[in-house]
């Protein structure tokens, strides 16, 4: 009878123990659709919001994401860049990024060209990524749902994620992020059941996250780390349960070496694309220190924000600088604090190592990342960060109390004005980010001695002023604003070849061929077989200088460098006309008709040649066929 009331009894405690734990995972769910719900809200206002900035290098200048389903043979073989550039970028290792790329190929094949659907798929991912990490923190510290709550609405919250969520093309960091976590929760999971199917899921997920971004590498570090740290595992241990994802890393490693060919890429000499070319080792280990300085401020106070942090707005500086010292004083104190306190598995040592290996990858120490810094940059870290002040405002605010499974109204004031207060930064961050021209108005305030955002805003203005339905008054204002800042841009780095001609075009537009011609030939002297500028050059020298001699010259140039340049093929017939050679103008336009056959414009052309020639008849022939063309 004993026995029997024994067993009743553990059944009874068994089911308590069971509808307990019920009751605690329902009352989580809501936290999962109050995260969900939050982080929806603060970005809701991107989706509205066109393309800008980084998206053209996936979507508006990419030929094969616009070729849907069949483009993605293609973006999955090749890096990031080659699609806009033809190649990859002189940066360092390439960008092997295809699940992004082939989810933007989907979307065109299925919603076209549609901003709106892209920035509510990002607005959706985000949200799904914060549940995500409330899920994961939640497996990795058990006992602290608080601050893995309070820890989730703070990286929901924070301002330096706008650029991620609102930037499309930032849907590398949103995969990354997702995958990484679904990694360690199914890690973590296959730990708790031993359950090898879990262990598999993790295997996969982690694939899938070094296929977003490179950046997924640091989850090497970042597992032993963590078994390290919450499992109470030996570093031995620890260090074994990380060995099949380093094989995965490697595995992926030669992929990619073998797909883009990576021992080719040599190194930029364009210090807006490599920022540290030319310079010391110390003065780039002092530059890195400030920009680790930079990147601490913008997580504590994120305030200005800015889409570029290029050259001149982080200076080149060597360790007489005294903001490099106390940057390096602070890092090196808290990798100090860190090291020590590890090793009774304290949980501010876990995130400032947390932190400190996840930002090594972009901090231009080991692979050269094509800028000083960046806000999207900060995706991973900021995890760390938000772990760490979620710890520390639960210290301090609840004595560390985790009890009850709601949140005690103590911590609910000041967690709640943090969170106000990103809030509102963000949400209205959000709105800059609406298309480029908003974006770079509102950046040249914050960055004023960037080179890049002195360009990228004159560009933008230039490229306004060149819309055909932009009033001819406006147009003139536009031209001279545009003119400032591309000036400025150039003032700041002196062989700025892409402010100089776009200064070209502003004074061919204002009818001023000889400084349209002195700033294309600084183009010319940096880069002799730059495309564009020899074509500019043989319009000026066409056009405005009437001296169809010269402009043969430039124009043949530009043909050599590009044979599919039509603008310059179409020129070259007009000088060949200008000069009486008759025969070379029809032939010329003969070979522009052949890539482009239904242009009215070549089509008049070669009819007014063939006028020229006396041959009426097939004048007339080719100004019809000009009448019924549909291509400009």
């Amino acid at each position: 009878m004993s026995k029997k009331k024994k067993n009743t009894g553990d059944f009874n405690s068994a089911t308590a123990k069971t509808q307990a734990a019920k009751k605690t995972a329902v009352n989580f769910r809501k936290y999962y659709y109050i995260i969900f719900c939050f982080a929806f809200a603060l970005y809701a206002n991107t989706i509205g919001n066109k393309y800008a900035f980084d998206d053209s290098v996936v979507i508006t200048a990419n030929p094969y994401t616009q070729k849907g389903f069949s483009g993605i043979s293609y973006l999955a073989t090749h890096d990031l860049f080659a699609g806009m550039n033809g190649s990859s970028l002189e940066l360092t290792g390439g960008r092997f990024r295809p699940i992004p790329l082939i989810s933007h190929a989907i979307e065109w094949q299925l919603f076209g060209e549609a901003p709106g659907m892209s920035h509510f798929i990002n607005v959706l991912l985000f949200a799904l990524t914060c549940v995500l990490l409330f899920k994961t923190l939640l497996k990795i510290i058990p006992d602290m749902w608080l601050v893995a709550f309070l820890s989730t609405l703070i990286f929901a919250a924070h301002p330096i994620h706008s650029e991620v969520v609102a930037n499309i093309k930032s849907r590398d960091e949103i995969f990354s992020l997702v995958f990484l976590l679904l990694s360690l929760n199914y890690l973590f999971s296959f730990i708790s059941s031993g359950d090898k199917k879990e262990n598999l899921f993790s295997w996969v997920f982690y694939l899938l996250a070094l296929l977003s971004k490179e950046n997924g590498l640091t989850l090497l570090a970042i597992i032993p780390l963590t078994l390290y740290t919450f499992k109470n595992m030996d570093l031995k241990q620890a260090v074994l349960k990380t060995i099949p994802y380093l094989c995965i890393a490697l595995l992926y490693l030669v992929a990619r070496m073998q797909l883009l060919q990576t021992s080719k890429i040599t190194e930029s000499t364009d210090l807006m694309e490599n920022p540290f070319y030319g310079i010391s080792f110390l003065e780039k280990i002092a530059t890195v220190c400030l920009t680790m300085g930079y990147y601490i401020k913008l997580l504590v106070l994120p305030h200005p924000l800015s889409s570029d942090y290029s050259l001149y707005h982080i200076p080149i500086v060597s360790f007489a600088d005294v903001f490099a010292l106390i940057s390096f004083a602070a890092c090196a104190g808290l990798i100090t604090f860190a090291i020590i306190k590890i090793k009774s598995r304290n949980i501010l040592a876990y995130t400032i190592l947390f932190y400190f290996l996840s930002v090594s990858i972009v901090s231009n120490l080991l692979v050269n990342i094509g800028a000083p810094m960046g806000e999207r940059f900060l995706f991973l870290p900021s995890v760390a960060f938000c772990l760490a002040a979620a710890h520390l405002f639960n210290q301090y605010f609840n004595s560390g109390s985790n009890s009850s499974a709601n949140v005690p109204q103590k911590i609910m004031l000041p967690i709640g004005a943090v969170l106000m207060l990103f809030s509102v930064k963000a949400i209205s961050r959000n709105t800059a980010w609406h298309d480029n021209l908003t974006l770079f108005a509102a950046d040249i305030k914050t960055v004023p001695n960037s080179a890049k955002a002195n360009y990228y805003y004159g560009n933008e203005l230039l490229n306004k002023a060149l819309n055909d339905k932009t009033p001819v008054q406006e147009k003139q204002l536009l031209l001279q604003e545009a003119k400032f800042y591309n000036k400025r841009a150039a003032e700041l780095f002196p062989k700025f070849h892409h402010s100089f001609y776009n200064l070209g075009q502003i004074y061919v537009q204002q009818n001023n061929a000889d400084s349209a011609i002195y700033f294309l030939n600084k183009v010319l002297a940096l880069y002799p077989t730059h495309v564009n500028t020899q074509g500019l050059m043989g319009k000026v020298y066409g056009q405005l200088k009437n001296q169809p001699a010269k402009a043969i010259e430039y124009l043949q140039k530009a043909i050599l460098y590009n044979p599919g340049d039509l603008a310059s093929i179409e020129h070259l017939g007009i000088c060949y006309a200008m000069m009486g050679d008759f025969k070379n103008a029809l032939e010329t336009f003969n070979k522009s008709l052949s890539k482009n056959s239904n242009s009215a414009r070549t089509l008049n052309n070669i009819g007014g040649t063939y006028m020229n020639m006396g041959d009426t008849i097939n004048g007339r022939i080719f100004f019809e066929k000009a009448k019924r063309a549909t291509a400009p």
